[in-house]
């Protein structure tokens, strides 16, 4: 199943609904304090955030790139995508 973005879900009223939905089910989102247990899945060096866009304490996106090996990964919608790069889907333009 492919999940669809529509402009309408980046709206401060859906992003707040959203997160609602996402702290009812427990679900995990990203902020820095998991920059302390999160690590490069490649040489598990650390990660150090770029351009952050936050929405109160969530990290909505930005990119995490590994201090030794330069690597980055993007968070989109609060979640970081630590895949490895030849692994990752490259997003339609």
């Amino acid at each position: 199943m492919v999940a669809v973005r529509s402009k309408a879900s980046t709206t401060p009223t859906a992003m707040r609904s959203r997160n609602l939905l996402l702290y009812a089910i427990r679900v995990p989102i990203m902020n820095e304090s998991l920059l302390d247990i999160l690590c490069c899945p490649l040489d598990k060096h650390d990660l150090e955030l770029e351009d952050p866009e936050y929405d109160d304490d969530e990290i909505v996106s930005g990119t995490l790139v590994c201090s030794e090996c330069g690597e980055r990964y993007p968070i989109e919608d609060g979640i970081p995508n630590l895949l490895p790069p030849d692994m990752r889907e490259e997003s339609a333009a």
